[in-house]
């Protein structure tokens, strides 16, 4: 039985990653508990939407903030594994910077928690040293730190 809930979860997560990618956020949030919680560990200079979110509303307005700034050419899980009522997702997103016409390129990762068959955590990591230097179109310079 184990192995069948987790399949059924995965099939689920493709299904939410779809539905994101596409901007129907609305289908989304119909998994996401009201008291859900966001965490997406990104330089909130260059994604002032990201960072810590509390309540469904609060991720509403992040993933329709997130969909403003970017045009999803993709957003496709490469990576999945679950267990029971958590995931861990990599995903690899090629997006359009509306503001720019500058397309990047970065991997995500995510990790969800479940209760009762609801999203209630969302973790999300990005390799966002390189997302910003992708954002703003130029290498950022770090000088080498003294001996």
């Amino acid at each position: 039985m184990g192995a069948r809930l987790t399949e059924l979860l995965r099939k689920r997560l493709y299904e939410l990653y779809a539905a994101y990618a596409a901007g129907r956020i609305d289908e989304v949030l119909r998994d996401y508990d009201d008291n859900v919680t966001m965490t997406s560990y990104a330089p909130v200079d260059i994604f002032p939407y990201l960072g810590r979110k509390q309540g469904k509303t609060a991720v509403a307005a992040t993933m329709h903030a997130a969909h403003a700034a970017f045009e999803y050419l993709s957003y496709q899980p490469v990576f999945m594994v679950t267990e029971q009522e958590d995931a861990a997702v990599i995903v690899l997103a090629r997006l359009r910077q509306r503001a720019t016409d500058r397309t990047i390129q970065l991997f995500i990762a995510d990790f969800i928690r479940f209760d009762k068959g609801r999203i209630v955590e969302l973790r999300q990591f990005m390799d966002s040293f390189d997302a910003v230097q992708q954002v703003l179109g130029r290498e950022i310079l770090i000088s080498k730190m003294p001996d």
